[in-house]
């Protein structure tokens, strides 16, 4: 059995191999090749013990990503189990891999359903999580404009300096939503908000929305006039979402006979660039993007 270290994640993985392996396992989940079940919360001690299992047939993989979560913080980690061999492989310390596939995710999502490779991009939020999500976004687009906008418009601020210098794009910084907002074509919220930030009519008549903060349903980034003037509502899971995303519940109890598409349909093999004007996608993290970035990490390092 190996361990993997944090800072062997940080020297080892890369944006690219993960969106990579992301779309191979997700073509896999369509295929029925691959399968997870939803996340599962266990009260213990002062925290939560959160568990997330999936298994990619072709790959020989079977795992899951466990963190225990408090007040404190969160440890994560990542246990690999070869199939074929019946013997755990890796466990993988994960908050740096697990930041790496919250944003190889939506970007991929966007990169399913623009055409455009130009969009003006808008990113709500400015924490930790916040970076890969920009980091995403520049591996498969090369934006027109960079626009953040942060409840602190300080941390904003320094958001776009540290990262302007570091990535060597310029970052426009906004003391609204509505102005980040306006002329956006691809927009991605990170935040913790409790009320929505974006609202339909801050949107224009064109636009991908990903929605990947907040995995609780008392969370909300996004209006319901959001998803309900969209052309597709998308989920990784529509079972984890009725259990975790307030969008995505408040959408099916208001909107019935209307469907939540599932992540794994984009990976049919037909184009689905341009089909919607408007879309929505609802990222909330299931385990089998953690084994994706694993599987990436363990090639990059071993070629395996």
């Amino acid at each position: 059995m190996r361990y993997i270290t944090e800072q062997e994640v940080d020297e080892n993985l890369k944006m690219k191999d993960v969106v990579d392996m992301l779309r191979e396992a997700f073509t896999y989940l369509y295929q029925g090749k691959a399968r997870y079940s939803p996340r599962n919360r266990l009260s213990a001690g002062e925290g939560i013990l959160n568990t997330m299992p999936a298994s990619i047939d072709p790959w020989n993989m079977t795992g899951l990503k466990a963190y225990y979560a408090s007040r404190k913080g969160g440890n994560f980690k990542v246990l690999l189990f070869d199939t074929a061999a019946n013997e755990l492989k890796f466990v993988i310390e994960a908050n740096r891999l697990g930041q790496m596939r919250t944003g190889a995710v939506p970007a991929l999502v966007s990169s399913l359903l623009l055409k455009e490779k130009d969009p003006v991009f808008t990113l709500i939020g400015s924490g930790y999580q916040a970076e890969s999500q920009l980091g995403g976004v520049l591996e498969l687009f090369s934006p027109t404009e960079i626009r953040v906008y942060s409840r602190t418009y300080e941390h904003a601020e320094a958001f776009a300096e540290r990262n302007s210098s570091k990535l060597g794009v310029k970052i426009k910084t906004f003391r609204t939503p509505q102005e980040a907002l306006e002329g956006a074509t691809l927009i991605s919220t990170i935040t913790n908000s409790i009320e929505p930030i974006v609202y339909a009519p801050d949107l224009g008549s064109r636009y991908h929305v990903n929605l990947a903060g907040g995995n609780l349903p008392f969370r909300s980034e996004a209006d319901q006039s959001v998803l309900v003037s969209s052309d597709a509502v998308i989920a990784e899971s529509y079972e984890q979402a009725m259990l975790e995303s307030k969008e995505i519940i408040e959408f099916h109890e208001q909107n019935p006979a209307r469907n939540v598409m599932e992540l794994k349909d984009l990976f049919d093999g037909r184009d689905h660039r341009g089909k919607y004007g408007k879309s929505v996608f609802k990222s909330m993290g299931i385990g089998l993007e953690d084994l994706a970035a694993a599987k990436a990490l363990i090639h990059a390092m071993m070629g395996d």
